[in-house]
């Protein structure tokens, strides 16, 4: 990772964590009106939801032992459109993980998030990358993925999703 990047990267998880410290609202890259389209979701009812839906936090609570900072960095892809993981973790030794979590119902906005995770997994290899889905009768299945190897993306049915 670059030295300039990784500053950028330290100083979100840094502002994030002084936001939940203080306990203001978290920041959140939602912006009124960049819904993603679907009847009824998105808009200015979801840009003014500050926090993780139960299945991000329950994802937080059991796997990240509450360490996830929420939308804490957003990458912009080659494209030109932006990704912004569910968590953000910093290890032990300076390692990120991006983790993004999904439900078991597959809403409209689940393809285009497999495929901006697919991007951001190829654009960023100094990142690790964590797609995690709740399946039904709350068994998780989460899968790193490693830029430039078979498992380069999120798998499963529908064109690879």
């Amino acid at each position: 990772m670059s030295p300039a990047l990784k500053a950028r990267v330290i100083e979100a998880l840094a502002r994030q964590s002084r936001r939940n410290a203080a306990g203001l609202p978290l920041e959140t890259s939602a912006v009124k009106g960049s819904g993603d389209g679907a009847k009824g979701r998105g808009g200015a009812a979801a840009a003014l939801r500050r926090g993780p839906n139960k299945t991000e936090a329950e994802y937080n609570r059991l796997h990240l032992h509450c360490k996830g900072l929420y939308e804490a960095v957003t990458l912009r892809l080659p494209g030109g459109s932006r990704y912004t993981p569910d968590w953000v973790v910093m290890g032990d030794g300076g390692a990120v993980e991006l983790h993004e979590v999904k439900g078991s119902y597959r809403f409209g906005s689940h393809g285009r998030a497999a495929t901006a995770f697919r991007e951001a997994v190829a654009a960023f290899p100094c990142f690790a990358f964590v797609w995690a889905v709740r399946g039904k009768g709350g068994v998780w299945s989460v899968k790193r993925h490693v830029a430039g190897s078979a498992n380069g993306g999120p798998s499963g049915e529908r064109g690879g999703l």
